[in-house]
C-alpha cells in the first residue's frame, strides 16, 4: 500500500526516478482534458517505497508537450494517444524492454 502520492511535474524528473527506482511496472492513462487542444491527457504512473508517482502530459497541436508522443485521431475523429507509441517511447527511453507496461483504464482506473 502506498503512503503518499507525488505528482511530478517534468518527464526529465519522472524519467530519473524511473531509472533509479526500477519498478517493475509502469502504468498508462488517457484521459479528456478539457483545456487542452486537443481535448487528451496522457498519465503515467508507477508505485515505489511507498509511493506513488504520477505523471502527467497534454497537447500542443498533435503532440504532447513533454515526451513528445505524438496525438492521433481515431476514426471518430477523436483524439487518441496510441499504446504502442506510448510503449515504444517509454522501452526506448528507459532502455528496458523488460519493465510491464499497462494500461491503468483496462484496470478500471481512471
Amino acid at each position: 500500500m502506498t503512503n503518499r502520492v507525488e505528482r511530478v511535474l517534468t518527464w526529465t524528473r519522472f524519467k530519473k526516478l524511473l531509472v533509479k527506482l526500477r519498478p517493475d511496472e509502469i502504468y498508462f492513462a488517457q484521459g479528456l482534458a478539457p483545456l487542452a487542444r486537443p481535448p487528451v491527457e496522457l498519465r503515467l504512473m508507477f508505485t515505489a517505497k511507498g509511493v506513488q508517482y504520477i505523471f502527467i502530459d497534454t497537447p500542443e497541436e498533435s503532440v504532447l508537450r513533454r515526451t513528445k508522443i505524438v496525438v492521433r485521431t481515431d476514426k471518430y475523429k477523436n483524439p487518441t494517444i496510441r499504446e504502442k507509441d506510448i510503449e515504444k517511447f517509454i522501452r526506448t527511453e528507459l532502455r528496458r524492454d523488460e519493465i510491464k507496461i499497462r494500461s491503468f483504464e483496462l484496470m478500471g482506473g481512471y
